[in-house]
C-alpha cells in the first residue's frame, strides 16, 4: 500500500478524508508510532526529508509515507 488512496478506509470518515498535508516532528512521530528522537535522527542522516518554517521542521505527508515504505520488511 504505497498511496493514501489505497488505504482501505481512505474515504470512510473525516479523520481520513481531512488529513493534514504536513506534520510537526512530534505529530509525525505520534502518527507513525516512533519517538521524536528517531525521526530527528532520520532527518539528520538524510533518510527523511523535512522542510523548514524558519527553524521549525515539518514533514510532508508524502515524505512520511515514502520513508515508511523505504524501511526494511524484516528486523535486523
Amino acid at each position: 500500500m504505497s498511496e493514501w488512496k489505497d488505504y482501505p478506509h481512505a474515504n470512510c470518515c473525516p479523520c481520513h478524508t481531512t488529513r493534514k498535508i504536513a506534520y510537526s516532528v512530534e505529530e509525525a512521530a505520534a502518527r507513525v508510532g516512533v519517538s521524536r528522537d528517531l525521526l530527528r535522527a532520520q532527518i539528520a542522516h538524510d533518510r527523511l526529508v523535512a522542510r523548514y518554517v524558519n527553524s521549525k521542521p515539518i514533514i510532508a505527508h508524502e515524505e512520511l509515507v515514502d520513508w515508511l515504505n523505504s524501511l526494511p520488511t524484516e528486523p535486523k
